[in-house]
């Protein structure tokens, strides 16, 4: 998605950040918080493995949480699976 260089953790839950909010609307999106990100070397792919829980707005007065886990390309940023 972002087409960015994922060298760090910190860049990795920006990569999501920017991703929930394409998906959800930047309105919507009103807390996200990351319990683990980890870099996974793999056989054919190394990516990025994020997980947390991310509020979103649900009409005036209402929330919903939802705990997610996003696979990310360390080499371009992008998104490679997902999981909410």
């Amino acid at each position: 998605m972002s087409g960015i260089r994922v060298e760090d953790a910190g860049s990795a839950q920006m990569a999501v950040k920017r991703y929930l909010a394409s998906q959800f609307g930047e309105k919507k999106v009103k807390d996200v918080r990351f319990s683990r990100a980890w870099y996974t070397p793999g056989s054919q792919k190394d990516v990025w493995e994020v997980e947390g829980d991310v509020v979103l707005k649900k009409g005036l007065f209402g929330k919903e949480e939802l705990h997610f886990k996003f696979q990310i390309d360390p080499g371009t940023g992008r998104v490679i699976a997902y999981e909410i």
